[in-house]
């Protein structure tokens, strides 16, 4: 029989007044997660770091770790809000606050299907390493020092799953002259000379290359006999022993990987630091590199440092396939479409196209479906582009990108540039952002200005407008800024025929009533909740029925809680929209 897990709060605790824990996430070697309330800002993750596992902690480090972690505006990091200490039982405990992922962990991906598609493994292969590249090209770097499944977040908000590296609560800076920092972290994906006290960013580039070899081939590139030891030196030594010896190459074990991808693989774990990538921008380049040479899409992530691919999206629904939304169709029609239908009687009102458009909204609530839809309507040339396409390993090198991703779309005419999660691209000046950060914004701002007579649209979405720039949301710039809320009762409908369709279900189920039960819900709950009852009903080899459907709605809250939804009330009000 399972024991059952607790941790060291429970539900209704409250921590500095501020955050109110729901329940516990997991527990792990470093601390305990659990899903919180703040009091203003709705649901967060907070973890609680065990000070006991640790030698020497020094807190004020750790804090001014997470203090530089939380300026990292990246989407395959997660956010960090708050680093900090509280009494808990007459004992003090250092905890971080991080933002709350909807999804998994790849460690529960890897359970689960033992083996990953290729292409889904370099695809989360190549968010772990624009991660690292981020911390690695700090100044001084900053060295994870626990990269593994575990610490790797699979968001499925998106239509391409997003791998979000999490946990730095044993991150450190570099040492600027000895360049190394203190190890710690778990010592399977540890390289070895993390074992006598030293680690760099090729340790990381080493545990992200046993995460990227257990994804192909369901196993660890040694075999470690230490099942039966308990003493860590002796499981230390286990694995020395192991690594004196070459791995099996990949390719023997998966039939879909070829010599080359071999070749990355094996440098990335090599035992010989100086032979491994030296962070994990180079880890990235080569990945890159590589599907570059086979010539194919890398999992609709385009690079555009090498190339231009648009995709022609013909013979698509359009707004026909998008059930309700009808206001905020309605505008995107008067908007866009018709100006770009009748341009001749537009011109001689002297009516131009908005130079950008962005939607805004809280998450998974179809933001990014309705955007996609559009350009299906108008089979404009639609590029998606997200913040790790326009990444660069060189000071300038995101303001290069940018400037020829417009000058490309100028080319391709009529296009429409496709951004997803705009705030991780221009984020606010006004919150210390170093000098290259900071002439990246104006680049985009001045392309942007210009978007509209150049007949490119841009459409941009984010789930938090105060962190964008504010010149980016004045006219000339973003001329709309459109609210897209939680799916109305029509769509909500049309969602549940959508999830419930090629399942076993009853007769008499009624899609009103459901829909009527899931007010304020987002798009993604209701999925959820529909999964949530065809596993319910599998347990009992019987159809989805309405009960199991209402017993699910109840068991399921939304996602989308009042404060956020006042927020985004108050931004819309503080905008006039």
């Amino acid at each position: 029989m399972n024991k059952k897990t607790s941790g060291l709060l429970k539900s209704g605790d409250i921590i500095k007044d501020t955050y109110t824990i729901e329940c516990l996430i997991g527990v792990g070697a470093f601390g305990e997660v659990y899903r919180v309330k703040h009091k203003f800002l709705g649901r967060q993750a907070l973890k609680i770091i065990k000070i006991d596992n640790f030698d020497n902690l020094n807190i004020n480090e750790l804090a001014n770790e997470a203090v530089i972690l939380s300026r990292l505006l990246h989407p395959n990091i997660i956010r960090i809000f708050e680093a900090n200490t509280f009494r808990h039982g007459g004992k003090d405990y250092f905890y971080i606050v991080m933002e709350l992922v909807p999804g998994e962990t790849l460690l529960k991906l890897i359970k689960r299907k033992i083996r990953l598609a290729p292409d889904l493994a370099l695809s989360i292969q190549r968010d772990i390493c624009a991660a690292l590249s981020v911390v690695h090209n700090q100044s001084p770097p900053i060295v994870h020092g626990d990269v593994k499944p575990s610490n790797v977040i699979i968001s499925y908000e998106k239509t391409m799953p997003v791998a979000k590296l999490s946990d730095f609560g044993v991150a450190r800076t570099l040492n600027p002259v000895t360049q190394r920092t203190q190890a710690g972290g778990t010592i399977y994906y540890l390289p070895s000379e993390a074992f006598w006290g030293f680690n760099s960013p090729a340790g990381d580039v080493f545990s992200a290359g046993i995460i990227l070899y257990q994804m192909l081939t369901g196993m660890f590139p040694w075999v470690i006999n230490s099942a039966e030891e308990e003493d860590i030196e002796e499981i230390k030594n286990a694995i020395l022993k192991a690594r004196k010896n070459q791995p099996v190459k990949p390719s023997y074990l998966n039939e879909d990987i070829d010599k080359q991808l071999d070749e990355i693989i094996l440098r990335a774990i090599s035992n010989d630091p100086d032979k491994r990538y030296k962070n994990g921008s180079e880890f990235l380049n080569a990945l890159i590199e590589y599907e570059n040479r086979l010539n194919k899409p890398k999992s609709e992530k385009i690079d555009f440092s090498k190339s231009f691919e648009a995709k022609s999206l013909i013979d698509k629904k359009g707004f026909p396939g998008v059930a309700g939304m009808e206001e905020l169709k309605e505008v995107l029609y008067s908007e866009i479409i018709l100006p770009l239908q009748q341009k001749e009687l537009y011109e001689k009102y002297k009516i131009q196209l908005p130079n950008g458009i962005l939607l805004y909204g809280p998450p998974g609530c179809g933001k990014t479906f309705i955007a996609k839809k559009l350009s299906e309507e108008i089979n404009y040339t639609f590029v998606e582009v997200k913040p790790s396409d326009l990444a660069s390993i060189y000071v300038h090198g995101t303001q290069q990108k940018i400037a020829e991703l417009f000058k490309k779309a100028k080319e391709q005419a009529p296009s429409i540039l496709f951004f997803d999660e705009i705030d991780a691209m221009i984020p606010s000046r006004q919150n210390d952002l170093s000098h290259h950060y900071s002439s990246e914004v104006n680049e985009f701002l001045t392309q942007l200005n210009e978007s509209g007579k150049n007949n490119i649209v841009v459409i941009a979405t984010t789930n938090r407008p105060d962190r964008i720039d504010p010149a980016a949301l004045r006219t000339g710039r973003f001329d709309k800024l459109i609210y897209v809320p939680p799916p109305d009762f029509q769509a909500r409908m049309a969602l549940f025929n959508l999830f419930l369709s090629e399942r076993p279900i009853s007769s008499e189920i009624n899609i009103k009533e459901l829909a009527k039960l899931t007010e304020g819900y987002a798009s993604s709950d209701i999925e959820i909740i529909v999964n949530d009852a065809a596993r319910m009903a599998l347990k009992t080899n019987s159809e989805i029925t309405q009960k199991i459907l209402i017993e699910s709605i109840k068991n399921r809250h939304s996602s989308i809680d009042k404060e956020s939804l006042e927020f985004y009330e108050n931004f819309k009000s503080r905008y006039k929209l």
